[in-house]
């Protein structure tokens, strides 16, 4: 059915108009007045009854009356509609949507009603226009999320690096610490009569190189008889013997060694001593080769590593080693008269003290291997009689009269033993008792 004032679509039980709001039930009165009137689809009504005499249609007075009443009726109805409207909600209007379009060619006095915005409609159309706002802070609390989260992350990754530079500072600075520190090292040196715990001078080293640290370094060093009294910072060094030391009573030595090298880790703790002594063996043998400038180089050498002692002990290198035209070093000893009437003259070196006869020759020489020194005698021009000076005591019986003419003659203060061996040719056999005589006045020191 369709409301007779608004023209809506409506329900078949339908009392009212839920559009306009009339009521759409029509009254007998209105059904008789009406007659068979009909409705149209174009709006209009039609008689279907036969026309009376005069031509006119006796409804027709009626249905303008009516159709006149439903106009102005039609107008209040649309603004109250308007006003229901206003109240329904959207839902509804979507619900309704299909069942208010009227039917095809159906037309309807009555103006077409006026609808306000609904509530529903404010309320989406507000919502509507808060979305972007939404959508906006939305956005900007993601974008602070997210800044802050860089921030963070920028902190935390400024945080590691620090400490990874605060590390790295830290390994710097430790290992500029290791590279500061010097470590002792320790050879190996062997020579005979040279101890500098009885003062004689250290052996000169010459060490050329380069420190972990990147500095080249270049010093002499000095090392005692137990090879100890070198130092070095982490690095690799080049070492070789500078020059002779001097022994006591002026003794000299020739060394003949190759330049060594010495590698200084710079992870060792501190005080670690580097021990090379199996490594690197230094052998001083007794100079065959010694010249002046050899003295005085050692002189200078020791004098600038601070050894005053190498002063006094350079003079009796030159007594001993130049004081004729050999090398050997001559003793001049002082002339006397013996208990048997010959002329004597008194020896007096470096290990012990003996009258001579005066025709008799002395000369000293370094030894070799055992040997620490050696004393020939010589009588005419022949070695009569040979006095060596031994390393360490030696165990030697007979005498020197015997066959082998060979006898120990005492020990030194410093624990080297003195044998004397008689020569083997004429001068010599004849000479026997002056010989036996002369080691009789022997005074070792």
């Amino acid at each position: 059915m369709f409301c007779r004032h608004c023209g809506k679509k409506l329900p078949d039980d339908s009392h009212f108009c839920t559009y306009c709001g009339k009521n759409v039930e029509v009254d007998d009165d209105a059904a008789q007045v009406g007659g068979d009137a009909a409705t149209v689809d174009d709006g209009t009504t039609s008689d279907t009854r036969e026309p009376a005499d005069d031509g006119a249609s006796v409804a027709e007075p009626l249905n303008d009356g009516l159709a006149a009443t439903d106009a102005a009726v039609g107008r209040d109805d649309a603004a109250n509609a308007g006003a229901a409207t206003d109240t329904a909600s959207a839902s509804d209007d979507a619900a309704h949507a299909d069942a208010a379009a009227p039917p095809a060619g159906f037309t309807s006095d009555a103006p077409a009603a006026s609808h306000a915005p609904s509530a529903s409609h404010a309320n989406v159309s507000s919502t509507k226009r808060w979305i972007p706002i939404a959508i906006a802070v939305a956005v900007v609390v993601i974008a602070a999320i997210g800044v802050g989260v860089f921030v963070q992350q920028r902190a935390e990754a400024e945080r590691i690096a620090q400490q990874e530079r605060a590390e790295r500072e830290r390994e710097q600075v430790e290992r500029l610490e290791r590279l500061s520190i010097a470590h002792d090292v320790r050879i190996g040196v062997s020579a005979n009569g040279w101890d500098t715990d009885d003062g004689s001078t250290p052996l000169p080293m010459h060490v050329e190189g380069v420190t972990d640290a990147g500095d080249s370094y270049e010093e002499i060093q000095f090392a005692d008889s137990d090879g100890d009294g070198i130092s070095l910072l982490p690095g690799t060094y080049t070492i070789d013997v500078a020059a002779s030391p001097f022994a006591e009573y002026g003794r000299m030595y020739d060394y003949t060694v190759d330049p060594f090298t010495v590698e200084v880790d710079d992870d060792l703790e501190e005080k670690t001593l580097i021990d090379l002594s199996d490594e690197i063996q230094i052998e001083l043998t007794y100079p065959d080769n010694l010249t002046e400038d050899g003295i005085e180089r050692a002189r200078e050498i020791a004098l600038n590593g601070g050894y005053d002692e190498a002063d006094e002990l350079a003079d009796k290198a030159y007594e001993r080693y130049f004081d004729d035209d050999d090398d050997d070093d001559d003793r001049t000893p002082s002339s006397s008269t013996s208990s048997s009437g010959l002329n004597t003259k008194t020896y007096d070196g470096d290990f012990f003290e003996i009258d001579l006869p005066a025709a008799w020759e002395i000369n000293v020489a370094s030894g070799g291997g055992d040997v620490f020194a050696r004393h020939s005698i010589k009588l005419e021009g022949e070695t009569i009689l040979t006095i060596d000076v031994m390393v360490g005591d030696e165990d030697v019986s007979g005498t020197i009269t015997d066959a082998g003419g060979m006898e120990k003659l005492g020990v030194t203060s410093d624990g080297n033993a003195v044998i004397a061996v008689r020569g083997n040719g004429t001068v010599a056999y004849n000479s026997m008792e002056l010989i036996a005589q002369t080691l009789k006045t022997i005074d070792i020191d």
